[in-house]
């Protein structure tokens, strides 16, 4: 499965209407540290998340950005990719840099409740 083949969409800049759900507190901020995720988004990048996104059996969808546990590093939250949503709920997550972090390919599915959000916007220096 080569993911790099087709250009990926630039992730959208926070607006009015994120910013206000994050001062409400619908959204949480979360700081980009690696590079698995380039060039979608960078070390340093700030993004919003949607922790409610995924409550009340609302599954992913193909290509959302989403916030998940590490399956071996409960302690740890990654930013991936969602390639497949399977029927019993597994999400095969994948990076947009694969040389540059783990994912679904060496830790292999992850369920559906071990996402933590689905990454909304970014937020721009």
């Amino acid at each position: 499965m080569n993911t790099t083949s087709r250009p990926r969409p630039p992730l959208p800049v926070a607006g009015w209407r994120e910013l206000l759900l994050w001062i409400l507190r619908r959204r949480t901020r979360l700081r980009v540290t690696g590079d698995s995720m380039r060039p979608t988004l960078a070390p340093g990048d700030v993004v919003l998340v949607d922790p409610r996104a995924f409550r009340h059996g609302r599954i992913p969808a193909w290509d959302d950005i989403v916030v998940a546990r590490h399956p071996q590093q409960p302690d740890l939250e990654i930013i991936k990719r969602v390639a497949i949503v399977e029927a019993d709920g597994q999400c095969l997550l994948l990076s947009d840099n694969p040389a540059a972090g783990t994912d679904s390919r060496q830790f292999g599915t992850v369920p559906v409740a071990a996402l933590r959000g689905r990454v909304m916007s970014k937020i721009e220096d």
